[in-house]
């Protein structure tokens, strides 16, 4: 029987719309992706050798860290935020990222192991990417910077306690994040937006689309021709239009 493998705080980062950054600034996206992930790992207290395993992706980064620096690992998404927008501010290639954030046992070597695979579900959850999008919209001079999401093993026992310095409870707002296979709770937080203004947006993206409108029958004008179709004897009856059918009138009654 094998023994649980030491659990990890997972993140993973993903630049957003990589592929429409213009083609001869994309090759200076690794090293500025890396640059601004190491200033924001200096503010919140994240040594680059805390790293158990660091993987690029080819337009992001995957982490795994002691567990002990989950709630660090949380705040970085915020810290991140003013830093990435100082640089797009001065800077031709402009960055916008997602985060996210999930825990679990991750053993030693390749693999497919599950805690990774929830982190990739959770960063490429197509509801995250909706909003992380509408946010960005939302705020057409460019101010919005990263978009975060955590799993509900994330957000349960960071914020049960004091572990972050950054991130607050208060700035996360639910999100069901179904994703292939997968299907969770999740919780979302965009610094510049509350939760209360998330929630709405994440009701309206997950809103089932009204049903069409069932057409009616429009009522006779005058001047159509109205058919009736009669099967039978008609007593003492007028019938307007056209008559099809064996139709016996007797006008002297019964």
């Amino acid at each position: 029987m094998d023994t649980v493998a030491e659990f990890r705080a997972l993140l993973g980062v993903d630049v957003i719309d990589s592929a429409s950054t213009a083609p001869h600034l994309l090759p200076q996206v690794p090293t500025v992706l890396q640059t601004l992930l190491g200033a924001g790992m200096d503010v919140v207290g994240i040594s680059r050798d805390d790293a158990v395993d660091t993987q690029y992706t080819g337009d992001g980064w995957l982490y795994a860290f002691p567990t002990a620096l989950l709630g660090r690992v949380v705040d970085l998404g915020h810290a991140l935020d003013a830093i990435v927008a100082e640089h797009n501010k001065w800077n031709k290639l402009e960055l916008r990222l997602r985060l996210a954030v999930e825990v679990g046992p991750l053993p030693d070597g390749p693999g497919f192991h599950p805690s990774n695979i929830t982190r990739a579900r959770l960063l490429e959850a197509p509801a995250f990417k909706v909003l992380a999008r509408r946010c960005i919209a939302a705020r057409p001079d460019g101010s919005m910077s990263t978009a975060m999401i955590v799993s509900d093993a994330v957000y349960q026992p960071v914020f049960r306690s004091d572990y972050t310095k950054v991130a607050r409870r208060t700035d996360y707002a639910a999100l069901t994040v179904t994703n292939k296979e997968f299907a969770a709770q999740a919780w979302v937080a965009v610094p510049g937006f509350d939760a209360r203004t998330l929630a709405t947006m994440i009701a309206e993206d997950q809103a089932p689309s009204p049903a069409p409108a069932k057409k009616k029958d429009k009522p006779a004008r005058s001047g159509d021709t109205v058919k009736t179709v009669v099967n039978g004897t008609v007593k003492n009856s007028i019938v307007a239009g056209i008559i099809k059918g064996n139709v016996t009138t007797n006008e002297g009654g019964a």
